[in-house]
Order: C-alpha cells, then structure tokens, then sequence
C-alpha cells in the first residue's frame, strides 16, 4: 500500500458564521455527502455520525452526490459537489476526506475560512493491492519485492511514484479497516451490494 493511504481522516464541515458548530447542531438539518460506496465521503463520516447519537435520514437529512458510484469511492467528485453545495446554501454541513478539504481551498472550490470543522472521524487506511486466493505465491512475493524496493531517490522511479502520489511503498495492514468495516456492516452496504448484484444474474 502506499504511504499516503494510511491513518487518513475524514471531516464534516460547515459554515465558519453559521449556526451549526458541534454535531448536535445537526439535528434537524441537511449534510451533504459524496458518492453512496464512498469510504471517505459517505460510509466513515455516517456511521462517525451515528455513533454520536444521530442517525441519518432520521435526525437529519442526507444529501447525496452519486458520482461515479462503482469506483469504490476513488475518486472526489462527489465530495467537490458536495462542497458547493455547503457553499451555496443547499446543506447545513458536508463530509469530505481531510486531504480535500485543502486541495478544494487551492482550487478554489471553497475560500479561505469559509468552513469550519465541526468533526474529525477516527482514523483508517484507504487503498492497497490485494490477492486473491490461488494466486501464484512466487509471482505475487516477486510484485511485492518490486514496489518495497522502488526508491524515491531514483530519478527515473520517482516519476512513477508522483504519478501515484506517494514516495514509497508500505507492507499492506488490514487492522486499519475496521473502521469501514463496521460501517459497512451498520448500514448493510455489502449486503445491499450483493443483493443488486444477484438480482442481475437471475
């Protein structure tokens, strides 16, 4: 796994004036969320929301931004909308990953002290390469001899690794999933996955 894909964050923001200012704010009100399989912009900040005591579409109202869904949340589509609409008034409040909170500032999606974070959920790893079983043992320890041995350092290698946001490769973990994995399993999401997923095949 990469470097930059582990202990990341995920934030709820709203706006820096405004009424909301802690989670209990939100009661009642609308938070703006990313695509429906987004780790980082829709499964980890609910599920950081109810364990809080507030539920969602119960206590408050979700806004969904479906971009792309079926990218495993790969991408930020989803968590940029869900930003302007925070901007244009259409929410109260929007989850996003904390890397996109700045990169939206840069691009400027969202000005300077515009939002306020009024959450910070628990840690968790995003990405990695995974294996399935039956994999070839000495081609898959072969791969994974390659990317631990890849050196920033390296001209030519560095480029590569710029590409892939990261300046060198890690072991993969599992332990820094459990966070998704209990929000997966809160709100059925694998369940509801697979059960599309039959529904195709009959």
């Amino acid at each position: 796994m990469r470097d930059t894909d582990r202990d990341l964050t995920s934030v709820i923001v709203s706006r820096e004036g405004g009424p909301v200012r802690t989670i209990a704010d939100l009661r009642g009100r609308r938070v703006a969320v990313g695509a429906k399989d987004s780790p980082q912009a829709t499964l980890i900040p609910l599920y950081w929301l109810a364990q809080q005591g507030l539920e969602p579409n119960t206590d408050f109202e979700v806004l969904p931004f479906d971009r792309l869904a079926g990218k495993h949340g790969d991408h930020i589509g989803g968590e940029r909308d869900a930003v302007r609409a925070l901007v244009a008034g259409d929410c109260d409040a929007a989850c996003l990953i904390d890397g996109n909170l700045l990169l939206f500032a840069q691009e400027g999606t969202l000005t300077s002290g515009f939002v306020r974070t009024i959450s910070t959920t628990p840690s968790y790893d995003h990405c990695n390469f995974t294996v399935l079983d039956g994999a070839r043992s000495a081609s898959v320890e072969r791969f994974r001899e390659l990317l631990l041995g890849m050196s920033y350092r390296d001209p030519e290698v560095r480029r590569l690794l710029d590409l892939e946001g990261l300046k060198r490769w890690l072991p993969g973990r599992t332990e820094g999933y459990e966070l998704l994995s209990k929000a997966a399993d809160r709100f059925g999401f694998l369940d509801a996955f697979v059960n599309a997923a039959a529904a195709r095949c009959t």
